[in-house]
């Protein structure tokens, strides 16, 4: 996730392709219950007939009126799972009577459009994705305080990260779906092409890699900023990384502490290690005119040693790449800021859900406790390839690059913005770090500047 607006959905632009899934399934009908007719009696003598008082006719029993099931409805974009929800629904729907539940699966640019649409006229999905709405649409009363309506100790199995992101004022109005980290994927046999020995521990140890993959006429890193998410997801972490401390990106997006100020030292500093990263040479020429497509297929086609990106990665690899590639690609954690500093990366959830306010909130939080069941939630992110964002799920994961990245959950940075102006300011001011355009000064103060513009409005 990236944006706060629809006009810069590019955040998982792999998605785009994605089709419509609408999976409904039929409402179970009850029988009704057979009328018995009474025994008739022994017809009565004449005289018995005249004296005895004649019958009144029998009032009616209506028959027990049949409680219709509650049909509940969970809209999202999330393609990765679209083999698995059908099931999910199917196994819920078995499990008990009172519910009917469906889901549908969107393309993202279409989803956005038709979940704003429907929140507007008061005919939300019981269930949906928010996308980098989630607190807004929590504010505004459009979905429910989670901690309300599932408790604490529901909510207290998922990592903290995949929950600090979709709370505000003491309230939790979404949670985690995928978690995601970050990190970087290579191409061992390249590294051995070009005598790289062992993985890089730091930046400076990164950059250093640089002639050597060119010696051999390799891109050492394809970096992809054309749809410039990239960038703030590689660049959000780096304060962090300087700085030791994951809140203050919270603090920065939140613009409401004193003293705090895009126009710092930590975000100058940030914005430095992306520039001599770009000056190195360690990334392709271009990289601001270089999408995702383009990027991974320099990967995967073998002109690239490296490529920087998510942990939905290994999804496209399985699906888009050889074979051969998928069996000898690797995985190794982003580098650090110094040596024996910690390897902070890019971590919260990047899908989650939550529940409309003007839905059937009790049935909805029904069905998420069905799914969320330790078991069942980790075999949907194990036949997904996805990353889960429960702590007991996460020790369930099976395959090995996805369980190497799950490894790295307990060192997670924030990389999403939701505030007003911060997605903007910071992409547009990356980029212009990337295409060598702003000094890290000049755009440190650019970003304070546009989201104090932005926060006016």
């Amino acid at each position: 996730m990236s944006s706060p607006s629809e006009a810069k959905l590019t955040r998982r632009s792999f998605l785009r392709a994605a089709a419509t899934v609408a999976a409904s399934l039929p409402i179970l009908a009850a029988c009704a219950p057979t009328e018995t007719k009474p025994t008739p009696a022994p017809e009565p003598t004449r005289a018995a007939a005249t004296a005895m008082p004649q019958p009144t006719k029998a009032a009616t029993v209506p028959a027990p009126t049949v409680k219709e099931p509650v049909k509940i409805s969970m809209w999202t974009w999330y393609t990765e799972q679209q083999d698995e929800f059908p099931k999910l629904i199917d196994e819920f729907n078995k499990s008990q009577s009172g519910i009917v539940a469906e889901s549908r699966i969107y393309n993202l640019d279409e989803y956005l459009k038709l979940i704003q649409a429907a929140l507007a006229a008061g005919t939300p999905p019981d269930i949906l994705g928010p996308h980098v709405h989630a607190i807004e649409y929590g504010l505004a009363g459009q979905t429910v305080d989670l901690k309300e309506s599932l408790g604490e100790e529901f909510l207290s199995q998922f990592f903290p990260s995949t929950r600090r992101q979709f709370t505000a004022q003491g309230k939790q109005f979404a949670i985690g779906w995928m978690a995601q980290t970050f990190g970087f994927f290579y191409n061992p046999p390249l590294f051995e092409k070009a005598g790289v020995a062992a993985v890089p521990e730091t930046w400076d140890d990164l950059m250093g890699l640089a002639p050597k993959f060119k010696a051999v006429g390799l891109i050492p890193w394809a970096f992809n900023n054309a749809e410039k998410w990239l960038g703030c997801d590689f660049m959000l972490p780096l304060i962090t990384q300087a700085t030791d401390n994951p809140d203050l990106v919270y603090d920065l997006d939140e613009h409401t502490k004193e003293g705090v100020s895009w126009n710092s030292k930590p975000v100058i500093d940030a914005l430095t290690m992306v520039e001599r990263l770009v000056k190195s040479g360690i990334f392709e020429d271009g990289v601001n005119g270089t999408n995702w497509d383009q990027a991974t297929a320099l990967f995967y086609s073998g002109k690239a040693a490296m490529f920087f990106a998510g942990s939905w990665v290994p999804q496209g690899i399985k699906q888009n790449a050889s074979p051969e590639f998928a069996r000898t690609y690797r995985v190794f954690r982003t580098p650090a800021w110094a040596p024996g500093k910690r390897h902070w990366c890019g971590n919260q959830a990047g899908a989650a859900l939550a529940v409309a306010a003007k839905g059937h909130v009790a049935e909805a939080c029904q069905f998420l406790k069905f799914t969320y069941e330790p078991d069942r939630y980790s075999r949907i992110m194990n036949n997904s390839l996805s990353m889960p964002s429960t702590m007991a799920a996460a020790a369930k994961v099976e395959d090995p690059i996805m369980k190497e990245m799950t490894s790295w959950l307990s060192d997670g940075a924030p990389h999403i913005l939701f505030g007003a102006g911060s997605w903007d300011a910071v992409s547009n001011a990356v980029q212009g770090i990337t295409g060598l355009v702003l000094s890290p000064e000049q755009a440190a103060a650019q970003i304070e500047q546009d989201v104090q513009t932005a926060r006016k409005r």
